[in-house]
């Protein structure tokens, strides 16, 4: 399998970014290959044969200033086989349908998207990160087996599928779960859920009996994963979950 490797960095901005990490790819020496590179590279690899390096980079060019001087002609969009897709964008707002094209507020741009072989080329791609370390996390919590169920959303009744990293397992993991009236955040219950399956990365748990013969009520749901020893916290993760009727 193909691997990249990745560079994390810290997010600014607004509030909801902050504490968090943005990647990049890690490109080594220099971020752009040039063209000359790039056919090096196909020439080496026998992507293609019998084509010299100058003739291909003559080509390559008349190619797509032919595109270009195409798009100026007619407009239409033009399609690389099954890797690009070129067009134009007009920009800016037109006051009514006999509105004229006006380059002080309007403008023309190019539009390349990948399609096909392009779009899909990095799914079997493996990204890295170095400087990755295993820590006890929780990414989402989700009811199971119900489809397009969001992130943070569980529903009442069925099993609950709490995703992460480096869980606790067998003896070593304690789950809590506390539900709160959302219109009276001084009801609470606390419950011991049971634990179906576990791996270090997913734990599914049991819709808790005691809330199986209760109607549903507008409850928020607070899910807590724990590392035990010798029968002490060590370490704890929560997360949220809004709770929806079945």
């Amino acid at each position: 399998m193909d691997k990249i490797t990745l560079q994390l960095h810290p997010c600014s901005g607004s509030v909801k970014e902050k504490g968090c990490y943005l990647a990049t790819v890690a490109t080594g020496r220099g971020n752009a290959v040039d063209l000359d590179e790039m056919i090096e590279y196909a020439i080496a690899k026998n992507y293609v044969t019998g084509a010299k390096s100058e003739m291909m980079k003559a080509n390559i060019r008349g190619f797509f200033d032919s595109i270009i001087a195409g798009m100026k002609e007619d407009g239409r969009v033009r399609r690389i086989d099954d890797y690009l897709s070129i067009s134009i964008k007009v920009h800016g707002r037109f006051e009514d349908a006999h509105d004229e094209f006006d380059p002080s507020r309007h403008s023309l741009t190019t539009v390349v998207t990948p399609i096909g072989a392009l779009q899909s080329a990095f799914k079997d791609v493996l990204a890295t990160n170095p400087k990755h370390k295993r820590q006890f996390r929780i990414y989402s919590a989700r009811a199971a087996d119900v489809e397009k169920c969001q992130n943070r959303h569980v529903v009442w009744k069925h099993d609950i599928l709490v995703k992460g990293a480096d869980f606790p397992l067998g003896d070593s993991l304690a789950v809590f779960i506390h539900v709160r009236d959302k219109d009276d955040p001084n009801d609470i219950i606390g419950l011991t859920p049971r634990i179906i399956a576990q791996s270090d990365t997913e734990v599914r748990l049991a819709w808790p009996k005691e809330l199986c013969d209760k109607a549903y009520s507008k409850w928020a749901m607070e899910i807590t994963l724990c590392r035990m020893d010798s029968g002490k916290i060590v370490a704890r993760r929560e997360i949220q979950a809004i709770i929806q009727p079945e």
